[in-house]
């Protein structure tokens, strides 16, 4: 086909920043990372080197025209990140909530002692008691064990042995049974349970420790305050439903978290990068966007990440446009064509230029359409009405050879030129345009005689 032809072209300059793009979105999640490992208390030194190094890695492969293979070596580190991140967060959360449910029995133990110590009337220290009675009302101290292992002993028999002489305690050594002195750990597995209070508390707890983790104290405030009154209630089957509609609420608040925090990391991506292409333009959206959090409206954020898409593609349609009207002008010219400056604003401005070449007298290349779509139409036109229209064949077969050299040095450039849609030599009559006189020395004005563009 050598007759009038629709190509997309892709350039060697477009390739590059969208790789960049896609190293910049890297960039982004492995900050989040770092300050996320951080904050949960799982920085890892050797983790961080090894992120680190394929980071470096990737940045080497810039270079590299495949940008197919760069886009799933990308996506699968910032997959990777995302995932460990979340692995990072469970074990952090796994912790708080253990230690959640031992200050729970903790505090269950140290009413339990407290009511046998009074029950039996124990002599016991006041300080003792105060701190007891601290740890039973969910204020644990440093010394929590320390304080329950103390209040234990004094529920212990007294030591008869030091009352006894030798051969007492010779004969009582002997007469002994291999029952062991009870401990406090004995003690307490020995109190009564509730199954069904402590499958939920368990659910309860881990949930509290995510909101506490990672949306901080104020956030978990109403909640710890939900659970204290479920607590209170004696009635087991009111607490149950109390305990478990306060499960389905935290569910609900982890999960529309989670929707905000993605949403967040999205629009933060996207605005950082135009942050680094057009800060000056762009300033009032993207002061909006650091002000945003996880806390931040959902909607909201999803329509800040429209705007800055938005933004940002137009940005990149604009330098896109102007690197493949270049491309195919600095082709042409190598071929022969003669270019004149400002061509490319021409072609931007009036949609199509003309470029003659001196080999070809008559006759010329057209090229036109919007370049910020990737489409441009390109064909063979003749630039005079009384000439010898025998030869337009032959120039259309000769334009043929000649657009098959321009796909060659823009390919050995790293620019993809691919045909889209084209018609056959002769098969709608060749295109004329008449340049006027005031621009013949600049971009001629294309009029169509017939045929399709």
């Amino acid at each position: 086909m050598s007759g009038p032809k629709v190509v997309r072209i892709v350039t060697a300059e477009e390739l590059l920043a969208l790789r960049e793009a896609m190293l910049h979105r890297l960039d982004q999640a492995v900050a989040r990372w770092q300050a996320q490992c951080e904050r949960v208390g799982e920085r890892d030194a050797s983790a961080v080197a090894a992120v680190m190094a394929r980071r470096q890695a990737l940045q080497a492969l810039l270079a590299d025209s495949d940008n197919t293979r760069y886009a799933m070596l990308i996506e699968a580190e910032t997959a990777f990140l995302q995932a460990d991140t979340r692995d990072r967060e469970a074990r952090a959360i796994d912790r708080a909530a253990a230690g959640r449910q031992q200050q729970r029995r903790q505090r269950d133990n140290a009413a339990a002692v407290l009511n046998t110590l009074q029950d039996r009337s124990v002599d016991a220290d006041a300080g003792l008691l105060q701190a007891l009675q601290a740890l039973a009302d969910g204020h644990p101290g440093t010394d929590a064990e320390a304080v329950l292992a103390r209040a234990f002993a004094l529920l212990s028999p007294p030591d008869a042995q030091a009352t006894l002489s030798d051969d007492q305690r010779a004969l009582a050594a002997a007469l002994q049974t291999a029952t062991p002195t009870p401990t406090l750990a004995d003690w307490a597995a020995r109190q009564p349970a509730d199954p069904e209070r402590e499958a939920r508390l368990l659910r309860v707890d881990r949930h509290i420790a995510e909101l506490q983790l990672l949306q901080g104290a104020a956030v978990a405030a109403p909640y710890l305050e939900a659970l204290h009154k479920a607590e209170q209630e004696t009635a087991p089957q009111r607490r149950n439903l109390l305990l478990d509609s306060l499960v389905l609420d935290l569910a609900a608040a982890s999960a529309a978290f989670a929707q905000r925090r993605t949403q967040l990391e999205r629009l933060q991506d996207v605005a950082s990068r135009l942050a680094a292409v057009d800060p000056a333009e762009h300033a009032p959206l993207l002061t909006r966007v650091a002000a945003c959090s996880t806390d931040t409206a959902l909607p909201l954020l999803t329509e800040l990440t429209l705007q800055c898409d938005t933004a940002l593609a137009s940005h990149q349609q604009a330098l896109a446009a102007v690197s493949r009207r270049q491309a195919v002008l600095d082709g042409l010219a190598s071929l022969g064509y003669e270019v004149r400056e400002g061509m490319a604003t021409a072609w931007q401005d009036t949609g199509a230029v003309v470029l003659k070449k001196a080999a070809t007298p008559g006759y010329g290349v057209e090229v036109g359409g919007r370049a910020d779509g990737g489409r441009l139409q390109v064909r063979a036109v003749a630039l005079a009405t009384d000439r010898d229209r025998a030869r337009d064949r032959d120039i259309e077969t000769l334009w043929c050879g000649e657009f098959g050299r321009l796909q060659a040095l823009l390919h050995g450039q790293g620019t993809a030129l691919v045909i889209e849609r084209a018609l056959g030599v002769g098969e709608v009559p060749l295109k004329e345009t008449l340049p006027t006189a005031t621009q013949s020395d600049q971009v001629p004005v294309s009029r169509a005689r017939s045929g399709p563009a």
